[in-house]
């Protein structure tokens, strides 16, 4: 295998293992991404956005974004937030304060797990052509990244579930018709 071959693998695994930003869209608080809202859609909260053969994006024709992949657990962003949602789901004051409580406690965590994903993303990006060259360092990198990004998408699960559990089964209904009519 010559170098440039390596380098489109390389580049391959990077596009496979890119991530969705887990704190943009909506809400951000003050010092911006990543403290702000999860906006989104982290992965396993709201799907990853599945790339095509060449790396891009949704669908090209109609410029739509791709379904999410796996379970949703949840809308993009600080849903609770959102004044739409909030009557939508009638939500009362103590279940966002509990909501944001939730999110809050566990930013720093959520934070951290993303600074790591991505120093593993970067890491693996900037081998050196030699090590390119070595199978077992690049797919130690890959798995690294693998274990990073499985790390992240089990604490944003694990949040968003904390947090579907101060809806009451009436709300969680709504909810979830809301997630299915989102695909």
């Amino acid at each position: 295998m010559n170098w440039k071959d390596t380098s489109r693998i390389l580049t391959l695994a990077a596009m496979l293992l890119a991530s969705p930003c887990l704190f943009a869209q909506r809400g951000g608080g003050p010092g911006g991404p990543p403290g702000g809202g999860m906006g989104g859609p982290p992965p396993g909260m709201g799907g990853g956005v599945p790339r095509d053969r060449n790396g891009a994006m949704g669908d090209r024709e109609s410029g739509a974004l791709p379904r999410p992949s796996g379970p949703q657990l949840g809308l993009p962003g600080r849903w609770w937030d959102d004044r739409k949602t909030m009557k939508t789901l009638s939500l009362r004051s103590d279940q966002q304060h509990k909501m944001d409580d939730i999110f809050n406690g566990n930013k720093g965590t959520l934070q951290n797990l993303f600074s790591n994903l991505q120093r593993e993303e970067a890491r693996l990006t900037s081998m050196s052509p030699q090590d390119l060259q070595d199978e077992g360092k690049v797919f130690a990198a890959i798995d690294r990244v693998a274990t990073a990004r499985a790390d992240l998408e089990k604490e944003s699960a694990h949040i968003l579930m904390q947090i579907r559990q101060q809806l009451d089964p009436s709300q969680l209904s709504k909810l979830d018709s809301e997630i299915a009519g989102m695909r």
